[in-house]
């Protein structure tokens, strides 16, 4: 899944690069949501594509959007 689709998901109000910001703001802010993405040891930081299990992760912690 992309990146700014995903963050897009979480805030259809904003422009795309305010909305990846803006869940980039929200991941860092839930120190258990950070663990478990470097728990599978694949960086999510610099990518644009998020796997299927980072992704679920992040709906799983944030709450679907």
């Amino acid at each position: 899944m992309n990146r700014r689709s995903l963050a897009l998901q979480y805030f259809p109000d904003r422009p795309p690069v305010e909305a990846v910001r803006s869940l980039r703001r929200m991941i860092a802010g839930c120190p258990q949501l950070v663990a478990a993405l470097n728990d599978l040891g694949i960086d999510y930081k610099k990518k644009k594509n998020l796997t299927v299990r980072q992704a679920r992760l992040i709906m799983e912690y944030l709450g679907d959007p």
